[in-house]
């Protein structure tokens, strides 16, 4: 028997609305969460429209952060890392949270990971204020914003939330520092809190700290269209966990604004094998997109690795090919030198060739070139041999403010290969000469409560950008020539 009209309507809509029903029972702005939330890889496509304000009183429309509000999984916001805070000021001139005692003091909120757009305003009704704002891993994105009493400052800045996961199941082989609770908040003598490294959590969190730092409110959403700038290489670049320590590429999203996004995955001791072998390499490439950068620096532990110098480059031909195959732009960036000068001043190499073979691939790929070696020479020597040990902690690795020197040299080099995304830099960004470099005695950047508790003195050395004496010299790498020449035999049999 032929079925009727109304009959094959109804089978048509039996079939239909598993799928349809759904989305009648939402609004407009809850369609965009069909994602799965157990699928962490995918969730941040979801709409994220958070405001947190901090003040006394409840604002329309945001949610209300009060002191005693400690983060936890299950709110999903809150004060971080131990952070003790107070309330300041209200009826017109509105109020705001500060540190108790001036101290720094952090806020997180749970995200899936993925691009968010940030706005913060900052400042006192009661004090005048000063705020320096980090994400994440003590990633430099705001400094020294002033207010008066009463002023207010509203900034806008991208930030990168990222999990181990990798679409096809897998995960980036993270080290120990990188997933144990190892590092230490440290408040005052007395008070240490251990935690885990940020960069790989459930969460986004930013610290405010400086003079009577002081935050009104924060809003988080998608970040919309936006250009990544990727950073891939090792500590020398790294998000450095804690003080002491600092590395250029923590310091680099200073000086960018939207639609400009620092993603820095770089990490401690890689090598181009060992980034590849851990799956790191995976990892970026499953969110890079066309119109994006990858800025890449190997060299001072593949030398101590004994990677060829003619492996070393067929691996950055490697990680040239796929970014171009994903329609991004790759940019290589020459290694900065190890702290080495003769007895005249005058910087020595210390990375045998590979800053040249790197030369060498960026000529032969038609790639543009930092040559972050080079300008890390000329500022060397123009610091001189009095002060440059104050620029670093050991022998390879930099504190604030050489790291900060450094990216300001990472910079120059942006606007000088002419890089599209460098009509993005902020306004008050000034061209940078190496040989006329920052003077050390006038830098100064809140010290962080993370503190490495291994190194003695570093609290007082922070404070006064003179972190030579807070841990004994130490020229030499670790040995981390084993874990590399493995990575590089798991390349070999792919």
């Amino acid at each position: 028997m032929k079925p009727t009209r109304n009959q094959l309507l109804a089978i048509l809509m039996v079939g239909i609305f598993p799928i349809v029903a759904p989305l009648m029972a939402q609004t407009n702005s809850q369609i965009v969460n069909t994602i799965s939330p157990a699928n962490p890889l995918t969730a941040a496509a979801r709409k994220v429209d958070l405001k947190f304000s901090f003040g006394p009183q409840q604002l329309q429309g945001y949610t209300r952060v009060t002191p005693d509000m400690a983060y936890n999984v299950e709110r999903g916001y809150g004060f971080d890392l131990g952070s003790k805070v107070a309330v300041v000021g209200g009826g017109k001139k509105g109020g705001c949270t500060t540190g108790q005692n001036g101290r720094a003091f952090f806020f997180s909120a749970k995200l899936a990971p993925g691009a968010y757009r940030v706005t913060v305003t900052l400042g006192s009704a009661a004090d005048e204020s000063t705020t320096t704002v980090k994400s994440e891993t003590r990633r430099l994105i705001l400094e020294a914003i002033h207010t008066r009493p009463g002023q207010t400052q509203t900034r806008t800045f991208l930030v990168h939330l990222r999990v181990p996961q990798l679409p096809d199941g897998t995960t980036v082989r993270l080290k120990p520092r990188e997933h144990d609770p190892i590092l230490v908040v440290q408040w005052d003598e007395q008070t240490l809190l251990k935690f885990t490294e940020l960069d790989w959590d459930e969460k986004l969190t930013l610290e405010f700290s400086g003079d009577q730092a002081s935050v009104r409110s924060v809003e988080i959403a998608n970040a919309g269209k936006h250009t990544t700038v990727y950073l891939i290489g090792d500590s020398t670049v790294t998000d450095q966990m804690m003080e002491p320590w600092g590395a250029w590429g923590q310091m680099l999203p200073r000086w960018f604004k939207p639609p400009v996004l620092i993603a820095n995955y770089a990490e401690s001791g890689e090598t181009t094998a060992s980034f590849i072998g851990e799956r790191r390499w995976a990892k970026l490439l499953s969110e890079i997109h066309p119109g994006d950068y990858v800025l890449m620096q190997f060299g001072i532990y593949d030398l101590h690795a004994h990677i060829s110098l003619e492996r070393f480059k067929e691996y950055f031909v490697r990680f040239i090919e796929d970014t171009r195959q994903h329609g991004a732009t790759p940019v290589l960036v020459t290694s900065q030198n190890l702290r080495k000068l003769d007895e005249n001043g005058r910087a020595v190499q210390t990375l045998d060739g590979y800053p040249e073979a790197m030369r060498q691939a960026a000529r032969e790929q038609n790639v543009a070139l930092i040559d972050l070696n080079a300008m890390s020479m000329t500022l060397y020597e123009a610091i001189g041999p009095e002060k440059l040990p104050k620029a670093f902690v050991d022998g390879t690795h930099q504190n604030d403010y050489g790291a900060y020197e450094l990216a300001r040299c990472v910079v120059n080099g942006i606007v000088k290969a002419r890089l599209p995304f460098a009509k993005y830099l902020v306004k008050d960004w000034r061209p940078f000469d190496p040989a006329r470099p920052d003077p050390m005695d006038g830098f100064k950047l809140p010290t962080d409560p993370q503190l490495d508790p291994a190194r003695p003195g570093a609290r007082n050395a922070a404070q006064t950008n003179d972190t030579s004496n807070a841990t004994p010299q130490a020229d030499n790498l670790p040995n981390t020539a084993a874990t590399n020449k493995t990575a590089a035999a798991q390349q070999d049999n792919k």
